[in-house]
């Protein structure tokens, strides 16, 4: 593990279990993220980008496992940790904004009282100490100081949008878990809540993983990505490098799949077929029945994540 390195999962396995049977939402992943860094995961929806970041946080309840693997926060295994250990940690050193988290608010509690909770329960303070660390925040994201005795309902979606971010941030944690948080935004609420994740992050100086299946978001506001399908990360890089020449063909296919914003629109471009079935096992590479650039090799063995240049990592036998 690098100094620099907030977070190192190596080796992570895990899924969920149906009737004796096990579905395998994340093989074997291994990935680092910086101090500082804004490191974007991206996949079509199914390919267990969620699953891996309620593992790394110790979040994946039954019927969901996690096999093996460890992830290590800032020097410490999580997975070694007590969970009167892990609840320490948790909003202090990293916090979670989940999918639909503008729904995942208390409705019979209004937002002074929900954020006074955090802060009282990991931080000695008074409670005109935390009203005042309440409104700082929420005027960082944008609401003004008369909503912080707003019940839910009484907020717009983005409103609530906000609020959730206020709330992963107001310990100041050294690492924030974006899970697509505005998937259930429209388009205009999404572009402001981005460009306000985009602003604290570069203010607030914290490490961050952004994930969402649109790839395009991550383009303009992350340094790094990783690309997943079928569990595994096939390729991963600086964002401008896997942008401006994309190695694995499912990056390919992904990019070549963004409609463009100029001149008319021809045809609508994608990628045939769907995902494998990660109950079962996979001999070669998960991506063959999808692949254009498939060879014989690809259908027999299984292609291992590697450094292929400097800083670029891909699982494929093209390289």
């Amino acid at each position: 593990m690098k100094v620099m390195d907030v977070l190192q999962v190596q080796n992570l396995n895990a899924g969920y279990m149906f009737k004796k049977k096990k579905v395998w939402a994340v093989r074997n992943v291994s990935l680092n993220v910086g101090k500082e860094d804004f490191l974007g995961i991206a996949g079509e929806s199914g390919c267990g980008k969620t699953t891996l970041v309620m593992a790394i946080l110790r979040l994946l309840k039954s019927p969901g496992f996690v096999e093996s693997g460890k992830v290590i926060f800032d020097g410490v295994d999580l997975y070694q940790l007590s969970k009167e250990e892990l609840d320490r940690l948790r909003w202090k050193q990293f916090s979670y904004v989940p999918q639909s988290s503008m729904n995942s608010l208390n409705p019979v509690l209004n937002i002074r009282d929900q954020m006074m909770d955090v802060i009282l329960r990991h931080r000695s303070m008074t409670k005109q100490e935390a009203l005042q660390l309440i409104v700082d925040m929420l005027q960082l994201v944008g609401i003004p100081p008369e909503r912080v005795k707003s019940y839910p309902h009484q907020l717009s979606g983005g409103m609530r949008q906000r609020v959730v971010i206020a709330m992963s941030l107001l310990l100041s944690p050294k690492l924030v878990i974006f899970d697509e948080p505005t998937t259930a935004l429209d388009v205009v609420v999404q572009r402001s809540i981005i460009e306000k994740i985009f602003e604290l992050q570069l203010q607030k100086r914290f490490s961050a993983i952004f994930v969402t299946h649109d790839i395009s978001l991550l383009f303009e506001i992350t340094k790094h990505l990783a690309i997943m399908y079928a569990g595994e990360i096939v390729e991963y890089g600086p964002t401008r490098e896997v942008y401006e020449e994309p190695l694995h063909p499912y990056t390919v296919g992904l990019i070549e799949s963004l409609p463009s914003i100029y001149g008319e629109l021809k045809e609508y471009k994608s990628i045939p077929g769907r995902l494998p079935d990660l109950s079962q096992s996979i001999a070669g590479c998960s991506f063959y029945e999808r692949c254009r650039s498939r060879m014989d090799v690809c259908r027999l063995e299984h292609p291992g994540l590697k450094e292929v240049k400097p800083g670029r990592w891909v699982a494929c036998h093209l390289y």
